[in-house]
């Protein structure tokens, strides 16, 4: 019974003496966005795409340009997507609900819509 609660404190102190040793560091690269100061974050502005969906399905949208993008929407009516970086895009729309895809070429700066989209019945 001795020898069991002199090892449990021998466990208990290697424990605390453990956990008062210092914590390993790891270096960050400087353009991580985790190290971005806050101020500047709020200053880079962002543009965003709004589209109208009454395909009956979903839609999908992929926009080429500076940066790549993918998003989707399966909520009929409309819907925006934010935080794109300014730029031109080339944005291609597919519907599941029809075929084929459309494309746009687009300039985004601040706020972008692109027309209504609904499947035709042949």
């Amino acid at each position: 019974m001795k020898t069991l609660r002199l090892l449990t404190l021998v466990f208990a102190a290697v424990l605390v003496i453990s956990a008062l040793g210092p914590a390993p560091v790891y270096a960050r690269d400087s353009t991580s966005p985790v190290s971005v100061n806050v101020d500047v974050a709020k200053k880079v502005k962002t543009a965003q795409l709004r589209v109208n969906n009454r395909t009956g399905g979903s839609l999908y949208i992929s926009l080429s340009g500076n940066m790549n993008y993918s998003f989707s929407t399966s909520s009929q009516g409309k819907t925006t997507f934010t935080n794109i970086q300014p730029g031109s895009y080339l944005v291609t729309v597919r519907a599941s609900a029809c075929g084929g895809a459309l494309t746009y070429r687009r300039n985004f700066k601040k706020n972008v819509s692109l027309p209504r989209f609904v499947c035709r019945k042949k």
